[in-house]
């Protein structure tokens, strides 16, 4: 079952994470956590509001991040986060279109977890993976 604070959750993900970006970006993040549930990643991974918040799993979250501030205190006032809420709510009714994708990151990056692995998905500058443990 998913939770109306699970939906809030992911959306304010979406916003501190692609606010930005296309709509399709928005809703791989969605999907990145619906997969991170589906496939168990860690134990406490149950619901989206879990997956979201595991420690630096997403940078948004992270207490040194400015989007944290940022998302903590949004609220549906905010155009850009309706349109994060109305991706979270859009993705949970649609299929998988990431490949299964449990990770990402932009492409001007290239963190640690990310090396010898291969992308599954891209959307603009953002790389999905499937294949992280």
């Amino acid at each position: 079952m998913i939770l109306l604070e699970d939906v809030l959750i992911a959306a304010r993900t979406v916003y501190g994470e692609a606010r930005g970006g296309s709509l399709v970006g928005k809703k791989a993040v969605v999907h990145v956590l619906m997969n991170r549930v589906a496939k168990k990643i860690m134990d406490s991974d149950s619901t989206l509001a879990q997956a979201a918040l595991r420690f630096k799993q997403f940078s948004c979250w992270n207490e040194n991040d400015p989007n944290r501030l940022l998302l903590q205190r949004v609220d549906v006032d905010d155009k850009d986060f309706r349109n994060c809420l109305k991706c979270a709510l859009e993705a949970l009714d649609e299929a998988d279109f990431t490949n299964g994708a449990t990770h990402y990151h932009d492409k001007s990056m290239m963190p640690k977890w990310s090396l010898g692995h291969k992308p599954c998905f891209t959307e603009g500058g953002v790389l999905f993976y499937n294949d992280i443990v």
